[in-house]
């Protein structure tokens, strides 16, 4: 009788701390953060970041494979009486194409960016920023897409 109750009490146990773990791991999957984008070699904003929406949450989530969702909440970037939003973003090499949600015109146009890799978490600090290439599509075929070179910083908030 003694081990049986051992058993069934390590069981509920391991369960009960399966479930903290699980409860701790989605709390904690979810951060919303700060998002800047700076000038490349200044410490002034890039035109990036006049892009996002600052009154809304952006939100980082952690993936199970180690990388990040970036949503982001975007608005309109106008450049040369020309309006267009951000679509992505590119680091090294890799083009980070991301899903636009919801409608810029209404203000609820949410960008979200998928398998981001970890360095992208950098805190407020512009001097440890992360280079990124900034992809905003404009609305007349004449420019397309414009790719601005910038720094990126994303903090917890």
């Amino acid at each position: 009788m003694t081990t049986a109750l051992k058993r069934t009490g390590t069981a509920l146990l391991t369960l009960l701390m399966f479930c903290m773990l699980t409860l701790g791991a989605s709390a904690a999957a979810n951060t919303p953060v700060g998002v800047k984008f700076w000038k490349e070699k200044s410490d002034k904003e890039s035109m990036a970041n006049s892009g996002i929406d600052s009154d809304r949450e952006a939100i980082l989530t952690r993936q199970s494979n180690g990388t990040y969702t970036l949503t982001l909440p975007v608005k309109q970037v106008t450049k040369l009486n020309v309006t267009g939003c951000l679509t992505g973003l590119t680091i090294g090499d890799v083009t980070y194409t991301g899903t636009l949600t919801g409608e810029i015109e209404k203000g609820n146009g949410i960008l979200t960016i998928k398998n981001l890799p970890a360095s992208v978490l950098t805190g407020s600090d512009v001097n440890k920023s992360l280079t990124v290439t900034c992809n905003i599509q404009m609305d007349l075929s004449l420019l397309g897409e414009i790719n601005t070179t910038a720094r990126m910083c994303i903090w917890a908030k």
